[in-house]
């Protein structure tokens, strides 16, 4: 794409929003890996068990208090956004994001001071969970507003390209210390090791992003005086369909990632005849695929629309996900991998375009709260329980391919609502703008 090689004004300002802005998205995606990818290690240490299974429980459960801390922090740096400029919320949400991250490296653990290790813990991912709700709906808005707009859906969907690689580096770290290390040094230092590097990354983060421009959108609206003093209560007030949109879409995107690329590797694990390590091999495969592939996607739509390209990924999940898990269960790695590929083309056909239709969904006044809000609620809510569901009706029809009938079900609900969805590819902000005018 002609912005990688930057050759108008409007191209500089796309790359700089990719290169700057995005830092943080990395850090961010980076401590979600993390901290699941060390359940493991440190349960055991701040969630001290007889049961292994409980201390991991108690775990995922800060990790789910801190995830439903995003929806405040979402409300907080959209406001922010709104009020003093994106790049000024964007800066605080990283170093709010850091700051914890490199703490958590130095917490004794509960063999050390007691009680006091899981609270110090717990309150680490709840101020990480806060911090992040403003980081990725932030660097959404000004990827979507930095962007030319014929090119807005490829910029916004290097989002997906960003944190895909934080969950990458993350997963690369902790394998390789997990490999050359034992297990003795990863519950000594090694998880130490892992949040200090997370520290590391969140400070070259915070340089970059204090590069960052502000965009053009925000400084416009500073210049008119055209800015809500309380843009939180306006979007909530002037703009509460496109909350539910932006909600719905979310949401409904979350159910597809985290059944797609969350789940899966725990039906490959647990139903497939195929070895857990190359399990594991396929999981991490799909995982870069998606990483690299989405933003050619997001260029899609640019070309085709977003309604076209996203009602045709609901469609295409309504037909193939029964039929593409039950491949996904079976003995030959080849047809596995097969089924695979297939709900991963799905998944970016839809998760490419869908970052800049949410974004297109406001108008620049109160973009950063509207989108904010709308998406860590969609992502909560919906996003949040999918595995959670599909692990029941697995246990409820006693069949592996059941997680797919949540996929089936809520694309059949998705499909109506984005038929009717206004397709804004092309529209510049002012357009977008004008559409919301009081």
């Amino acid at each position: 794409m002609s912005i990688l090689r930057a050759t108008t004004p409007a191209d500089k300002r796309a790359r700089s929003a990719v290169i700057y802005g995005s830092a943080g998205t990395v850090v961010e995606w980076f401590d979600y890996g993390l901290y699941l990818y060390l359940v493991p290690v440190m349960s055991p240490l701040f969630f001290p068990s007889d049961d292994a299974i409980v201390s991991a429980i108690a775990s995922l459960g800060v990790f789910a208090a801190g995830s439903l801390m995003r929806i405040a922090g979402g409300a907080f740096f959209g406001s922010l956004g709104d009020r003093l400029g994106r790049k000024k919320a964007l800066v605080l949400s990283i170093l709010m994001m850091t700051a914890p991250m490199a703490l958590t490296a130095f917490l004794p653990v509960y063999a050390v001071i007691g009680i006091a290790a899981p609270l110090l813990f717990t309150a680490m991912r709840l101020l990480q969970g806060f911090s992040a709700g403003g980081e990725y709906s932030g660097t959404i808005v000004q990827l979507v507003e930095q962007a030319p707009p014929g090119k807005r859906g490829f910029v916004a969907s290097t989002a997906v390209f960003t944190s895909g690689l934080g969950v990458i580096l993350a997963s690369a770290l902790v394998a390789s210390l997990t490999t050359w290390t034992s297990a003795d040094f990863m519950s000594d230092w090694g998880w130490r090791i892992c949040y200090l590097v997370g520290g590391a990354l969140g400070l070259f983060a915070l340089v970059m992003r204090r590069r960052m421009p502000e965009t053009e959108e925000f400084l416009e609206e500073e210049r008119d005086g055209d800015i809500p003093k309380q843009p939180l209560r306006y979007a909530l007030t002037h703009l509460p369909k496109q909350v539910i949109i932006a909600g719905l879409l979310a949401g409904y995107g979350g159910i597809l990632y985290y059944v797609v690329l969350g789940f899966v590797p725990t039906i490959l694990d647990s139903f497939s005849e195929i070895q857990s390590d190359t399990a594991l091999w396929v999981t991490t495969g799909m995982t870069v695929v998606y990483a690299i592939a989405t933003p050619a996607f997001g260029a899609l739509s640019d070309r085709y629309g977003r309604k076209l390209t996203l009602v045709g990924a609901a469609i295409g999940f309504t037909l193939l996900s029964i039929p593409m898990l039950w491949l996904m269960t079976n003995e030959g790695l080849v047809v596995v991998i097969l089924g695979g590929l297939v709900l991963l083309a799905l998944l970016m056909l839809y998760t490419g375009p869908v970052v800049a239709a949410i974004g297109e969904e406001f108008p620049s006044k109160a973009r950063y709260s509207a989108l904010a809000v709308g998406y860590n609620l969609g992502s909560a809510v919906f996003g949040g329980t999918a595995p959670l569901v599909a692990a029941l009706l697995i246990d409820w029809f006693d069949t592996p391919v059941a997680a797919s009938f949540l996929l089936v079900l809520a694309s059949l609900i998705a499909i109506p609502l984005l038929l009717r969805m206004k397709d804004r590819r092309g529209m510049s902000m002012a357009q977008i703008n004008s559409e919301h005018a009081d």
